[in-house]
């Protein structure tokens, strides 16, 4: 059933593990993604398909889900296209069951940047904003007015499509920006937390922390 759902979504990944983390199943979405052929990809674990920091995160999720039984829902994370650039994506895991036995893990992931093109033109437009200027300290009713909506409009229609507040999707912006700029340039950290929107930089580090698990210095030593 899950490979006849999502087989035929380019848009999407998704994938099937075993017990053991290696790909049992993925689908075209997930192989357009990584950049590899299914005979690389099928047993493979996250450690020899995706760097090593982002593959502890994903292995930890996977763990989290299979020893509790819960599932991840609308987790917004980082994921590492084909072209090498990192993109926001929405993942959801839960378990696999024949009966009362454990199988393994299902995946699925939709590209942020896929469900903004397809999304309301309204929230489109304020997220182009936002990525325009990224340092503005942006408010709530400013985003509104931009995508021609109202606050409590817009808090639905961001919540409704991307899993989060538009609050917290400024503050994402901020850091995807950022991670470009600490992996294409010499800046220092202060200065890049200032020039995407940061109070100061132990703010900055804060924040880069609890979505990426590495400060700002050490995501730049592994890269």
């Amino acid at each position: 059933m899950f490979v006849d759902l999502v087989g035929g979504l380019p848009q999407v990944m998704g994938s099937l593990k075993g017990l053991d983390g290696r790909y049992a199943y993925v689908n075209e979405g997930f192989c357009s993604r990584v950049g590899g052929d299914l005979p690389r990809i099928i047993g493979a674990t996250v450690d020899e398909l995706f760097p090593a920091d982002l593959a502890a995160s994903y292995a930890a999720q996977d763990e989290s889900v299979l020893s509790t039984g819960r599932p991840l829902r609308a987790h917004l994370e980082l994921i590492v296209r084909a072209d090498g650039t990192l993109g926001w994506y929405v993942t959801s895991k839960s378990v696999v069951r024949d009966h009362e036995r454990l199988l393994g893990l299902a995946a699925v992931s939709i590209d942020l940047r896929a469900q903004l093109q397809s999304a309301h033109a309204g929230l489109a437009a304020a997220i182009a904003a936002v990525r325009a200027d990224v340092r503005r300290p942006w408010r709530v009713p400013e985003l509104a007015a931009i995508a021609g909506l109202s606050h409590v409009q817009l808090e639905r229609q961001c919540r409704r499509t991307l899993g989060i507040s538009p609050r917290s999707l400024v503050q994402r912006q901020r850091i995807e920006h950022a991670v470009h700029l600490i992996t294409t340039t010499d800046d220092t950290i202060g200065d890049i937390a200032a020039a995407c929107g940061f109070y100061d930089q132990s703010s900055f580090t804060r924040q880069f922390r609890r979505l990426l698990g590495l400060t700002p210095g050490a995501y730049r030593s592994r890269r």
